[in-house]
């Protein structure tokens, strides 16, 4: 009776837990697994003689005493023919053998359910004949027999395919099989003179259990890790892809900024010229020597001119950093505000020359050149600093100002901002801001070794989650 009541405890509390497990995961295993011991918690209970026997009562009132009997007989094997059913399922689906065998899987699930079928009709055949023996018979020499050559299929199967958890599950089923036959046998052949049977049959759920849990956690963490794999692939995907479509963006500004860049200077900046060339012939000719100051003041203004489009050509097209690199375009660039707005601007950067991709430098320049047009049109500063420092594998760049500062969370993301925070997003970097009324400062810190170099990185990524999507 205390191996019983375990038992009966056993199965409540793995209908509860596979519930819970099958609501998580969604993983029909587990319904499976609660369905199982749905129908064994049913059988155990029909074990127990007040219950069975009160409804073979109950159902005399309905069909008559010598009917109830044999109903009740055949449905209590039936039950069993349920949760093996089912226990099956829960084994071929647990040990992964349907996705590892397809078609042993298959063909097992039909014959399942070829069995099931079969003995639902033979059952109603032999209830008619008011044959339970026969019934039992049938279940004895065909059933059983099946059932354990596929067991021993299995067990073959899932010790040559299955993964780790595989060693707990069949130890369990193991035990349980060898339990459960024992306790057939001890209570169909009395000869055998076993004391309490169906005792054997309790021990052998218990074990079971007790291994099945084991198996579970394990196979539990499987799941999370391949889930959690899968999911790290779709993220990393999804960020190569927004990757790939900003680099396609910023490529196609740059390449623009050098079109007008080539425009200005071949086009508007050769005409000015061309103006300044005549007007000084006008000059030395002195065709026009009556309007010689408004001569003068036309000069200036061309040569202002040129001197603005030359530096918005550079600007847009930076050939420094081919000829110089990122250190010495970006002092040069500084030297120019310098001039040009009378902001002194201290510039800071390694002693030795760094080896950076062409699109690294690229892009920290953008990110400098328009925190210092932000420096030049908002700040009102006199002084700012441009730092670059080197700590491998982290370039740490710093630009600060002496200017009046601003509300970094009131402050909306204007062009200028937006450009920065896109190429910040690109080199996959870190932005920090920290403004008040004594200045204002960024520092953006790049991870050279994350730096997304071309497309690679993405085809390498798409055939990860193409093989993930296929593995689960």
């Amino acid at each position: 009776m205390f191996v019983w009541n375990m038992a009966i405890s056993f199965q409540i509390l793995f209908i509860i837990l596979s519930s819970v497990i099958f609501a998580y995961l969604r993983d029909k295993t587990f319904r499976y697994y609660m369905l199982y011991n749905s129908f064994l918690l049913l059988y155990l209970l029909t074990r127990d003689d007040y219950t069975y026997f009160t409804f073979e009562y109950w159902v005399a009132d309905f069909l008559g005493f010598r009917n109830a009997e044999v109903f009740t007989h055949i449905l209590n094997f039936f039950i069993q023919i349920i949760f093996y059913h089912f226990y099956s399922l829960f084994a071929l689906h647990f040990l992964d053998l349907n996705r590892l065998t397809r078609k042993y899987f298959f063909t097992v699930v039909k014959i399942l359910r070829a069995l099931l079928l079969f003995f639902f009709v033979f059952g109603i055949i032999t209830y008619y004949l008011t044959d339970s023996d026969l019934y039992i018979s049938l279940y004895t020499f065909l059933y059983l027999p099946i059932m354990l050559t596929i067991f021993v299929i299995t067990v073959i199967k899932a010790s040559k395919y299955s993964d780790k958890h595989k060693h707990f599950f069949l130890i369990g089923v193991c035990a349980y099989v060898a339990f459960a036959l024992t306790s057939f046998i001890g209570s169909f052949v009395p000869s055998l003179n076993i004391p309490l049977p169906m005792a054997f049959f309790y021990t052998g759920i218990a074990i079971e259990t007790i291994f099945f849990s084991l198996g579970l956690a394990y196979k539990v963490k499987l799941i999370n890790d391949e889930r959690n794999r899968v999911r790290n692939l779709v993220t990393r995907h999804k960020h190569q892809q927004h990757i790939t479509k900003l680099q396609g963006l910023l490529e196609g500004e740059e390449t623009e900024r050098k079109r007008l860049a080539q425009e200005l200077h071949d086009g508007i900046a050769g005409d000015l010229s061309a103006i300044k060339y005549n007007l000084n012939n006008l000059k030395v000719e002195n065709r026009i020597s009556e309007k010689t100051e408004l001569l003068d003041d036309i000069l200036v203004t061309i040569d202002k001119s040129c001197r603005q489009i030359r530096e918005i050509s550079h600007n847009l097209s930076p050939s420094s950093i081919a000829n110089f690199g990122l250190f010495g375009a970006t002092e040069i660039l500084c030297k120019n505000i310098e001039q040009l707005y009378h902001i002194k601007i201290d510039f800071t950067f390694p002693e030795e020359e760094l080896e950076l991709a062409k699109k690294t430098e690229i892009h920290v320049y953008r990110i400098i050149q328009e925190l210092l047009n932000n420096v030049v049109k908002h700040s009102e500063a006199k002084t700012a600093s441009v730092e670059i420092l080197y700590n491998e594998p982290y370039l740490m760049i710093t630009v600060k100002d002496d200017g009046k500062g601003f509300d970094v969370h009131a402050v909306s993301n204007g062009i200028g901002l937006s450009n920065i925070l896109s190429r910040v997003r690109f080199l996959n970097a870190r932005l920090k801001r920290e403004s008040s009324p004594a200045g204002t400062q960024f520092m953006i810190t790049v991870n050279l070794n994350q730096f997304p170099e071309d497309s690679e990185a993405e085809n390498s990524a798409k055939n990860a989650l193409k093989t993930a999507k296929k593995n689960s």
